[in-house]
């Protein structure tokens, strides 16, 4: 994981949508797949940042909203699923995504993860997925 800065309340990964959110925030890189539920392969980038709610993944192939994807994250060591809504797209840059369903382990190691980096700062980057 690296993360570029502190927690956020408002706001994309590329600053669209200055509203309130549920769950805060944070800044921070980890590899990244988002699956159209219809399509076979998946589109691959890194997150800008997370929240147990949502993230916001960089990517070159981006998707129109309301899409339903499957998406799988790297949290370090830990790899996490969860079926998801693109809520925002911007071209050949980035889709925000809302969490739709997620198991109640993966919701925990995510909200771990969340805090830990809240609080900590992060630890280094390591790319473990594809």
């Amino acid at each position: 994981m690296h993360v570029i800065g502190q927690s956020m309340n408002s706001g994309a990964g590329t600053g669209a949508g200055r509203r309130e959110r549920k769950y805060p925030r944070v800044k921070v890189t980890l590899p990244a797949e988002a699956r159209h539920i219809m399509e076979s392969f998946p589109r691959r980038g890194q997150t800008a940042n997370i929240s147990e709610g949502g993230c916001y993944i960089e990517m070159v192939q981006t998707l129109e909203p309301p899409t339903c994807v499957d998406v799988v994250l790297w949290l370090n060591d830990e790899k996490i699923q969860a079926r998801a809504e693109v809520v925002c797209r911007h071209a050949h840059l980035g889709n925000g995504i809302r969490f739709i369903r997620m198991s109640d382990a993966d919701k925990k190691k995510l909200r771990e993860f969340v805090e830990k980096a809240q609080k900590s700062g992060g630890v280094p980057f390591r790319r473990l997925g594809p």
